[in-house]
């Protein structure tokens, strides 16, 4: 444990002896642009150093940015009392900036959000630097370096170099430290040497070239904000952080030398000028590179986001063509399962029918001739029960002829020699003979009357028909009738009851309903329910005329 804590404190002293040394050399480069009393430069990368060095290796370094400053101004001549105060300001400074910046405003040292644009602009690059220029010119003051009169311009040039310091260095350093280069291939490559090359050369002609730079023509700078937005929008951070580093070093070397548009009589006043103007440059790029890192990251998540939805539809849209197929395959297994419904109810209809016509009908056949030869003998013998006799004889003909014909019903043996008008007429006449009401039957001459499967189908669907009619709507008159219009046939079934309508039917138990539509199905027609001018009921089914062989024969 002694170990560890011994290299963590080792570890420590040489985190701020590194700040110190970074912070001594950052000073004594902007010293050689010293301006008041040998400790005031409108240059001082020292500011930038020190508040990178708060973001990235935290407040235990701190104590190296006093000794640095301390270090720094000491080998320029000024006093130690004076120097220990200026290194107090420049701690004191960076200090508040790291607070402000991490603990007020949440700031994210990738500076790849407007909000850390600004805020770093003004939390730190304004606010902050402002209280390390008054602690150090207030030093310079009461140490007697700067005259009292002299204290406004001192301060102001004080803050100044400190907020160059902080919009110019710290952002590249903070871009070397959190960003990969952002030159990717050969192309890339060329790209930014072009860029590099015709940057240089620009600040070259605007800051450098006697012949061409000439004084106080503020316009000509102008020309640096093409290549910077040209650097922001293709090389991101790294880009525009170098480009800014470049255009300052040429502009503060044409600009010391007397040439450029903001060099004047006084040096002081040309310093100013170019510090102002690269403190906008600077601000300028990195609202530009925030800006773009922001759109692509809204891009980014709109890609994301369109792919994610692009999942979830093509998810969805497969559940749905599952969730389709299989009610696909379950309508098919109900279509199949309703047909072999209907297929077992017409086989039993027709075993019941023959089991009525060869088993009860006979028996009541022969119970008759068994009656009527009793009668006989009865009558001979003059015997007073040979009335009841005759009675009976009479009653059991008529049982055995109601057997018959609701055995044709079942089972229509005269379709399979008259066909479907027969078996028709033999409905109409039995539903009247029953039921006591009067049912009449149309076809019209012209009428198809198709393949045997399709003549069941249809009679099975007469047949539905007619006991609805006799159910629900207790009419004296039933109307059947098949006729042709065009290529569709329509059979229908009418009566002059109280009327019902498809609701009715729908909501009445049973499934003949249900059936007839599945029966219209069958044929690829429809069934339809509706009132009729008598105030009954008309249940219609129609129904496509299939084309014979000989009609495709004469259609090619």
């Amino acid at each position: 444990m002694v170990t560890i804590l011994r290299k963590t404190w080792l570890a420590r002293f040489a985190d701020i002896g590194f700040v110190a040394l970074a912070y001594y050399a950052g000073a004594r480069l902007g010293l050689k642009y010293a301006m008041v009393g040998s400790a005031v430069s409108l240059v001082w990368p020292a500011s930038g150093i020190a508040l990178v060095a708060l973001l990235v290796m935290g407040f235990a370094v701190a104590p190296g940015i006093a000794i640095g400053s301390m270090l720094a101004n000491m080998s320029a001549g000024v006093p130690l009392p004076v120097a220990a105060m200026i290194g107090l300001g420049a701690t004191t400074a960076a200090l508040t900036a790291t607070f402000l910046l991490t603990r007020v405003a949440r700031f994210q040292i990738t500076l790849d959000r407007i909000r850390d644009v600004l805020a770093f602009v003004i939390l730190a690059a304004t606010a902050s630097t402002a209280v390390g220029a008054l602690i150090g010119a207030t030093a310079l003051l009461a140490g007697g370096l700067v005259p009292a009169a002299e204290y406004g311009a001192a301060l102001l040039e004080w803050w100044l170099g400190d907020m160059m310091g902080v919009l110019v260095v710290a952002p590249a350093l903070l871009g070397l430290l959190t960003y990969p280069s952002p030159v990717r291939s050969a192309r890339q490559a060329t790209e930014a040497c072009g860029l590099t090359a015709s940057l240089f050369w620009i600040s070259y002609l605007i800051f450098g070239a006697t012949e061409l730079a000439g004084h106080a023509y503020y316009p000509a700078a102008l020309a640096i904000f093409p290549f910077v937005i040209w650097a922001a929008l293709r090389f991101d951070h790294m880009g525009t952080n170098l480009a800014t580093l470049l255009v300052s070093g040429v502009a503060i070397w044409g600009t010391t030398n007397g040439t450029g548009p903001f060099a004047v009589e006084s040096p002081v006043d040309s310093l100013v000028r170019w510090c102002t103007f690269a403190n906008v440059v600077a601000v300028t790029g990195l609202l530009l590179v925030a800006a773009r890192a922001q759109e692509k990251h809204i891009h980014e998540l709109l890609l994301a986001s369109h792919v994610e939805l692009e999942q979830r539809v093509q998810a969805r849209t497969w559940d749905l063509k599952r969730t389709n197929h299989e009610l696909k395959q379950e309508m098919a297994r109900r279509r199949l399962l309703e047909a072999e419904l209907i297929r077992v109810s017409d086989q039993q209809q027709r075993l019941i029918g023959r089991e009525l016509h060869d088993g009860l009908g006979q028996h009541l056949t022969s119970l008759g001739f068994y009656c009527a030869t009793l009668n006989q003998e009865l009558q001979k013998h003059n015997h007073p029960a040979a009335a009841e006799a005759a009675t009976i004889a009479r009653l059991v003909k008529q049982a055995s002829l109601m057997t018959r014909k609701i055995a044709h019903g079942l089972d229509p043996v005269a379709m399979e020699s008259g066909g479907l008008a027969v078996a028709l007429q033999g409905l109409a006449q039995t539903t009247g003979t029953l039921n006591g009401i009067d049912c009449t039957l149309r076809i019209d001459s012209n009428v198809d009357l198709l393949d045997p499967p399709m003549q069941i189908n249809l009679y099975r669907a007469a047949q539905e028909a007619v006991n609805n009619a006799l159910k629900y709507s207790h009419g004296r008159h039933i109307w059947i009738s098949l006729e042709r219009e065009g290529g569709m046939q329509r059979l229908s079934v009418s009566d002059d009851g109280v009327g019902v309508d498809a609701e009715q039917m729908e909501r009445a138990s049973g499934l003949g309903l249900h059936n007839l539509r599945h029966r219209a199905s069958l044929m690829s027609g429809a069934c339809t329910v509706n009132r009729n001018a008598f105030g009954g009921t008309t249940v219609a089914i129609s129904y496509p005329i299939p084309e014979s062989p000989s009609d495709e024969r004469d259609a090619i």
